[in-house]
């Protein structure tokens, strides 16, 4: 039965790799598709920007003036790593399907290509996985499959600041260097790809920072998803969110208004043409379906700093960073497209420093109805 156990166990995580592998874009090296689980493609994995290479506007959580290196924290893990700050990394936290509040699994990747700012070159890439739902394995068990797995190249015992694993390499064709860590019964793998000497000691070095606290791994999402009332879409938002939905009216045929818990606004009067408005915190959503051709224009009397295209489901959208007349403090993101036949227009007003990963997050998990 160990045997067998460790057979299932080892297969469907090569399947979740395999998956893995293929969501986000690899210059010159691998192919890779759009995720096929409930989270949707993004502007931070497959964007086309209008006037330069694309890139996606995410940045990973850091300590400021931290040195070369950036903090980032994976919190349903309990899981940390120090990566070079020019390295882009994506948290995928895989929400089930049916009860919003649980995770079935958690993607994260480490890459470098993927921000404005970052690299334009090479092929460095750490795609890790975590599975809640497989049954609870012992260290032994998984020990021994390591050892014994004819799939693994070599197999060499770690222990990282007090965390047992494994550094791997798979035989054969697609031969990724792999870290797979025990972590109180389940099994974090880290795969790098492709292959190389070089990034072997990338890898390596970010590896050495690993940190886990088993008082914060858990399966809790904390998120609710939204339902649309007439099934345009669905999308997830963090669990203190408070939103609501206006009557429809006119062209107007869904009218979605969220914030997060910390969200401020204040509206100063003027002498001009429009009031002051300051997004002092927070962020806000304005998620408007009309039934008219709104989305193929820009934002009207904005001033736009950034504008991307991108697909997402098969739909090419446009997204725009920039500040309204009436913008006195914060910014403004919006996704423009249309499906069937219809405008929609995503708006995200947030107040400085508010968490751009949260909000590229959202975007990705928006399921629009076909």
């Amino acid at each position: 039965m160990k045997a067998n156990k460790l057979i299932i166990i080892s297969g469907m995580l090569l399947v979740a790799f395999a998956v893995a592998s293929c969501n986000l874009p690899q210059p010159g090296g691998e192919e890779q598709d759009n995720q096929s689980q409930i989270m949707v493609s993004s502007p931070t994995a497959e964007p086309v920007p209008a006037t330069e290479e694309a890139q996606p506007t995410a940045e990973a959580l850091e300590e400021p003036d931290s040195g070369p290196n950036k903090l980032v924290i994976f919190d349903q893990l309990g899981v940390s790593l120090e990566v070079p700050k020019e390295l882009y990394v994506q948290k995928d936290p895989g929400v089930n399907y049916d009860n919003a509040s649980i995770l079935d699994g958690y993607l994260f990747y480490i890459q470098n290509y993927g921000q404005p700012e970052g690299p334009h070159f090479g092929n460095f890439q750490m795609y890790g996985h975590i599975q809640y739902d497989l049954p609870a394995i012992s260290w032994e068990d998984f020990a021994q499959g390591q050892i014994d797995s004819d799939m693994n190249a070599y197999a060499n015992e770690i222990e990282i600041n007090g965390v047992r694993g494994f550094d791997t390499q798979v035989a054969g064709v697609r031969n990724r260097f792999f870290y797979h860590f025990y972590l109180d019964g389940h099994v974090l793998s880290i795969a790098v790809a492709e292959p190389s000497e070089e990034n072997k000691v990338i890898a390596d070095q970010i590896i050495s920072t690993l940190k886990f606290d088993p008082a914060k791994f858990t399966n809790q999402s904390g998120v609710q998803r939204i339902l649309e009332p007439n099934f345009y879409y669905k999308m997830l938002v963090p669990v203190d969110w408070n939103y609501s939905f206006g009557t429809p009216i006119g062209i107007r045929l869904s009218d979605l208004e969220a914030s997060s818990a910390d969200y401020v606004v204040e509206i100063e009067d003027s002498d001009g043409p429009h009031s002051n408005i300051y997004h002092k915190s927070g962020i806000s959503i304005s998620f408007v379906i009309l039934d008219d051709n709104s989305s193929q224009s820009e934002p009207a009397a904005a001033q736009i700093s950034t504008q991307y295209e991108y697909m997402m489901s098969g739909i090419v959208m446009t997204e725009y960073l920039f500040v309204e007349p009436s913008t006195a403090e914060g910014e403004l993101r919006e996704i423009r497209f249309v499906h069937n036949g219809l405008s929609y227009l995503l708006r995200f007003s947030f107040g400085p420093g508010a968490d751009q990963e949260l909000i590229d997050w959202m975007i990705r998990n928006i399921e629009i109805s076909q």
